[in-house]
């Protein structure tokens, strides 16, 4: 039986530091520097913020109901049908959106590493390796998580100290790109960026109670806000915003980049590396989200029977997009813009109902 388990503030922080912050390694930047141009660095901080709010109201819902889960909740608040039934589209959505990452992170690899071989062949290899790791079970992707995420932290901070040659200050400029309005508003939008916390929900009973889910949540925002910015920040330094919305990966053009005379080029394999295993727990971390909501709603004890045939529905979903193009400009845009309505308006509307209805956990009425 795959069995979620216990484990801590760190571990809990690492798995969404790694599923938000993961992402700047692919397309995102491209699409903010067309929209935004010069300000991302400052709209991925609004949208930080608009996160920050969003998940004080899951907060609240999950301290009302301590000891239980997202889904536990949806089922007293709104009745076992309704409530999951909601579950239910949450479980789709993650699913699909866990498919939408895959395919972006295997296009970006096809362009740069593997143009030869086909995007079946790379997603057999992903998703067996989803497999091996989901079948272990939550505490396990989260101990993984917290040996990674110093990896990738380093990594990153390595590849931004072996490009400073290559940044200009005058690119920064002009500082509110667009505009300050269209900043806010598109920071506001994007806040699903930012929408893997609200997963804490399904995790909440692996964890330490409503006070750590309060750390973890706002930890985890501000860490990856600054990072998010901060690499935002250093594209802009690097390319010019002209520029900037021509490249596939900012980061991976970025590593190619280094040249330090006879001594160090092409730092690239450890972005690679960096890139591999954290897309790895982004897109198992979703996936398995997902597995449990589904096995919730339908009241399957045991999830192993549920495994393989989740991975053939997310290998299925990978096929759908036609290439690159389509995934970046089309599917991952929408996901960032209006991803907040699935990510976070569900949890505020059954806190409104739960306050409506008086109904609170069982330690709240004792």
């Amino acid at each position: 039986m795959i069995k979620d388990g216990k484990f801590g503030y760190h571990e809990a922080i690492s798995i969404f530091v790694i599923t938000i912050f993961i992402k700047v390694f692919f397309t995102s930047p491209t699409m903010v520097a067309k929209i935004v141009g010069t300000s991302g660095w400052l709209m991925t901080l609004i949208s930080a913020l608009s996160t920050a709010f969003f998940f004080t109201f899951q907060y609240l819902l999950l301290k009302r109901f301590p000891n239980m889960s997202q889904m536990e909740i949806n089922d007293t608040v709104l009745g076992n049908k309704l409530g999951r039934l909601l579950t239910f589209f949450f479980s789709a959505y993650i699913l699909i959106v866990a498919g939408i990452d895959m395919r972006e992170f295997i296009e970006v690899m096809k362009v740069f590493v593997l143009p030869d071989s086909p995007p079946s062949f790379i997603m057999i290899i992903f998703c067996a390796c989803i497999v091996a790791l989901c079948a272990t079970g939550l505490e396990t992707i989260a101990r993984f998580a917290k040996f990674i995420v110093y990896i990738v932290i380093g990594g990153y901070i390595l590849v931004i100290l072996l490009s400073i040659p290559n940044f200009r200050l005058y690119r920064l400029f002009p500082l509110f790109g667009y505009g300050l309005d269209k900043t806010l508003i598109t920071g506001f939008l994007r806040s699903s960026y930012y929408g893997e916390i609200a997963l804490v929900g399904a995790f909440a009973k692996s964890l330490q109670g409503s006070r750590e889910i309060k750390r973890i949540g706002y930890t985890s925002i501000f860490l990856t806000g600054i990072l998010t910015s901060s690499a935002c920040l250093f594209f802009n330094l690097a390319f010019s915003y002209i520029t900037a919305q021509e490249q596939v990966s900012p980061m991976y053009t970025l590593a190619t980049m280094v040249n330090l005379g006879t001594f160090l080029q092409r730092v690239d394999p450890i972005f690679l590396f960096l890139w591999n295993f954290g897309t790895f727990i982004e897109v198992s971390v979703f996936f398995y989200a997902s597995m449990v909501m589904f096995c919730h709603v339908f009241e399957i004890s045991d999830r192993r029977p549920v495994l393989l045939p989740m991975t053939t529905i997310l290998f299925c979903i990978n096929l759908i997009p036609k290439g690159l193009n389509e995934v970046s400009t089309e599917l991952v845009q929408s996901l960032r813009t209006w991803g907040w309505v699935f990510y976070f308006l569900p949890s505020v509307l059954v806190l409104i109902i739960a306050v409506l209805r008086k109904k609170k956990g069982e330690l709240n009425n004792a």
